[in-house]
């Protein structure tokens, strides 16, 4: 074990000697986070649609839709009149102006259906979403004096009176359907793309560290280092499991860190704390396996660097670190899944998005170990220390 913590402090020191390094580990990720989790950041609402109203009819209905419809709060609503509503239209200060036609009153009383006009742009995607809140206000409108006319008739109370009555009941009445986001915990209901961003950057940043750290094999057998530890008492195996560990304990450093900033910095919530250590410990045996892999068919350090480069930045592309994965085509989806990165982001979700506990994760962490496994037993099984 001392032969073993002294080979892992000697790599600790000297990677972070290197003022490179730090910008490497940590610069990087976080600046790739804020301009790649800005750029596909869908947190902000969109601004709703400012929509002027005429009403040319001024009477009660017509009041009683106007308070309907912008009860759904999807857009704005501004009260003009005709000359201002075209005039702020035609200058673009508003999206749109809906027109409460003289008689809408009357129209409602026989059960008719009033005639609105709706003017917008044909650029407006929204428009669809506002002419259907017409008409479901208009039918609640119908509704409400159907009901008004047949009290009135079983009653003989006064019509005014049981109009307003019956509308008040029916803007109180809860909705009968209500919408419950269901998870496994409390803490969020979806994974925002600065989360997936800090995840993804995270994983291929620290890919890249491990990529540096395992070139260190490479190198100490280009300059005769193996030579000279082996010729002391320490076993071949005493060798490389000082130096995984030393990796492993790298990656950890690296990513704890960029977890803790992003979590103050962008305010990412990483989940349930045990999980994420499984899922993080998991993803880094993952990545040292594969920095081995590439160590063990490639004869140089520069080799590695540029083989092992491409291999990371191809993967994490594939793997959904740069884009959400929903934005590629379905073929591309599906052999993503053969990529490590795309189950560490899985786990992530789980974990952040979802609530997930250890349990959860399973499967991710599952596949992380049996890719880990494949690349250990090649890369460990190829290397050659001679």
């Amino acid at each position: 074990m001392r032969k073993i913590g002294a080979i892992t402090l000697f790599e600790l020191k000297r990677i972070f000697q290197k003022p490179q390094s730090y910008l490497l580990m940590f610069g990087m990720p976080l600046l790739f986070t804020f301009i790649f989790g800005g750029l596909f950041s869908n947190e902000e609402e969109e601004e709703k649609p400012t929509i002027a109203v005429v009403d040319l009819d001024q009477s009660s209905f017509s009041e009683a839709f106007i308070q309907e419809i912008e009860s759904k709060e999807i857009m704005t609503i501004n009260l003009e009149n005709h000359q201002e509503a075209s005039d702020k239209f035609s200058e673009q200060k508003i999206t749109g102006y809906i027109q409460i036609n003289e008689g809408f009153e009357d129209d409602v009383l026989q059960i008719e259906v009033p005639e609105i006009t709706f003017i917008a742009s044909p650029s407006f995607e929204g428009a669809a979403i506002i002419e259907q809140v017409i008409n479901d206000s208009i039918v609640n409108l119908l509704m409400t004096a159907k009901a008004s006319n047949t009290y009135h008739n079983v009653t003989g109370d006064d019509l005014q009176v049981v109009q307003e009555k019956v509308s008040k009941e029916l803007a109180t009445t809860p909705d009968g359907i209500e919408m419950v986001s269901i998870m496994k915990g409390k803490e969020l209901e979806m994974m925002n793309d600065m989360t997936a961003r800090s995840a993804g950057f995270s994983i291929m940043f620290v890919m890249m560290t491990m990529l540096v750290s395992t070139g260190v094999i490479l190198e100490a057998r280009q300059t005769g280092v193996w030579y000279r530890m082996m010729s002391t008492p320490t076993m071949k195996s005493e060798l490389l499991i000082g130096y995984l560990f030393a990796f492993f304990v790298i990656g950890w450093i690296q990513f704890g860190i960029l977890m803790l900033v992003s979590k103050f910095v962008f305010h990412v919530e990483w989940g349930n704390v045990v999980g994420n250590i499984i899922l993080v410990s998991s993803l880094l045996l993952c990545t040292i396996g594969l920095g081995l892999f590439i160590a063990s068919i490639v004869k140089s350090s520069e080799q590695q660097s540029v083989f092992g480069n491409l291999i990371i930045v191809s993967t994490c592309m594939l793997g959904g670190v740069y884009w959400p994965l929903e934005i590629m085509p379905d073929f591309m989806q599906q052999l993503a899944k053969f990529v490590p990165q795309y189950w560490g982001l899985e786990g992530f979700a789980e974990l952040s998005a979802r609530g997930g506990t250890v349990l959860d994760i399973l499967v991710p962490v599952g596949i992380l170990l049996a890719f880990t496994a494949v690349f250990l037993v090649i890369g460990m099984t190829r290397i050659r220390f001679e």
